[in-house]
């Protein structure tokens, strides 16, 4: 099997592609020049091609040979959609559509694409939420990912395009940038490596869904190939924690010493978010496999051989 990963640099994508080479694909990558992988890539069975994801041309001469196409790339995050949104559709909309047309014209069947678990759904809702749940975005980023599922239906009605759409809760663990703004875990353990506070909005009541990066990977390829598609699938933990009790874990299971700084929350941040995940077990067969604890755990001793490297330099 031949695959596209769009964004395949990033924390996500050198997962997949590490995963997909293991099982016997061969891998393609887009990513934007200079951009560096989270993790080493397999020496063998990938092929780089630089370029944006959003480029007509780049897509069209990167699908050829193709079985499935991975669509993990977005330009903007959450955070910061809402001052970009004439960017946010032109590039992640617009984009993604122009992606779908070159998938139709080059006859690649098959796309999984990642969605968002928290921005499409908004709230409040009741807890776990399911799939079927009317989603209220609050952000332009929520607004896109919804709206290419609907279009993923559409070419799904027209073009006879097979799709599975992952709504992913929050990932982590080895490889996720330690000192991003997206990643609450390794946020925390970045920032506890460096002797930094750690900074949280609001009392740390907010509770949120938390999914180690191997269990995400393996619903991610198990989506691409299963005879459930053209459908839609929460993944996630299935389990809340707050802010909180993570710190709480880093302090008590982990022994780690640090500081807490409380702001004033933030109005964008739904108090709580936690994805009912039964419908990817019913369908994929998938459950999730890492606790929090072990993940954490995992995530910690890369962490700190990461930055045991950066000092001995």
């Amino acid at each position: 099997m031949n695959a596209l990963i769009t964004g395949g640099f990033g924390f996500i994508g050198s997962h997949l592609a590490n995963y997909l080479v293991s099982e016997g694909w061969h891998v393609k990558i887009v990513d934007i020049e200079g951009a560096v992988p989270c993790i080493p890539l397999p020496p063998e069975n990938v092929t780089t091609i630089y370029g944006k994801y959003f480029d007509p041309v780049v897509m069209q001469n990167s699908l050829v040979d193709v079985d499935v196409c991975f669509h993990l790339a977005s330009s903007v995050g959450p955070a910061n959609s809402n001052d970009k949104v004439t960017f946010d559709i032109e590039t992640n909309l617009i984009g993604t559509i122009q992606l779908l047309e070159a998938m139709r014209q080059s006859g690649v069947a098959r796309i999984v694409y990642l969605s968002s678990g928290g921005t499409v759904y908004g709230g409040p809702h009741s807890v776990p939420i399911t799939e079927d749940m009317h989603g209220a975005p609050s952000c332009s980023y929520g607004i896109v990912k919804k709206t290419v599922e609907h279009y993923l239906s559409l070419y799904q009605k027209l073009h006879d395009l097979e799709y599975n759409v992952i709504r992913l809760a929050n990932p982590y663990g080895v490889g996720q940038r330690l000192h991003a703004n997206q990643g609450v875990i390794a946020n925390f353990i970045g920032k506890i490596l460096s002797n930094a506070p750690l900074e949280i909005w609001g009392d740390g009541s907010v509770v949120r869904d938390y999914v180690y990066i191997a269990d995400v990977i393996r619903a991610i390829g198990i989506a691409a190939t299963s005879e459930a598609r053209n459908d839609v699938f929460n993944i996630g933990s299935g389990v809340g924690l707050s802010l909180a009790q993570i710190v709480d874990l880093l302090k008590n299971e982990c022994g780690l010493d640090f500081q807490v700084n409380y702001t004033p929350s933030r109005k964008v941040d739904q108090p709580i978010n936690v994805l009912d995940i039964s419908k990817a077990k019913q369908r994929l067969g998938w459950s999730p496999k890492v606790s929090i604890t072990e993940g954490i755990g995992r995530t910690l001793e890369w962490a700190r051989k990461q930055t045991q490297v950066l000092q001995s330099r």
